[in-house]
């Protein structure tokens, strides 16, 4: 760009020496060839500007493209996403179902568990009286097993002094 000014000014310089040396008419002809090369200068800059505005604007298109593909590309990926993000939150929802299946299912249990824990215990506090009159009945029996071998021996003494008697009766009787 320097480089063109420079060129424009000694266009203009090698003009205005060639007209100050000429006549009129070749002071004209120096100004109109004087101006023709600065439009000739001004044509190439201009041409050289619009070559530059084109290798720009293929530059930019490049780069438009490329951009629109990188939207495209950007764009899909964030459709894959939403597309995964729906199957993610309705996996949410069936499993939150599922929590609250099983919750519901736990509670029964619990219930249950708790129904079964009372049984026990008033199970075992049964049992413990059973066992606490199975004691006692027990004890009772052994008492009672005392009574009758004690009347078991009372038997055996009075038959022994019933016998005991029979015989002495016998004698006494004689035959």
């Amino acid at each position: 760009m320097k480089a063109k000014l420079v060129l424009m000014l000694l266009v203009m310089l090698a003009c205005s020496l060639a007209m100050t040396s000429c006549n009129s008419r070749a002071k004209e002809k120096a100004e109109l060839e004087c101006k023709l090369a600065q439009m000739r200068s001004a044509l190439e800059e201009t041409e050289i500007e619009r070559d530059g505005l084109k290798a720009d604007v293929t530059e930019l298109t490049e780069s438009l493209d490329e951009a629109e593909s990188k939207l495209a590309d950007i764009t899909r990926a964030r459709d894959d996403l939403q597309e995964r993000v729906k199957e993610l939150v309705n996996s949410v929802d069936e499993l939150q179902k599922q929590v609250d299946a099983f919750a519901k299912a736990r509670n029964e249990l619990q219930m249950q568990v708790n129904e079964l824990t009372t049984a026990r215990d008033a199970a075992l506090a049964e049992a413990g009286n059973a066992q606490a009159r199975i004691n006692k009945l027990t004890t009772q029996l052994q008492k009672q097993v005392e009574q009758v071998t004690g009347l078991r021996d009372q038997v055996e003494m009075i038959r022994s002094a019933v016998g005991d008697l029979l015989t002495k009766l016998k004698e006494l009787l004689g035959p």
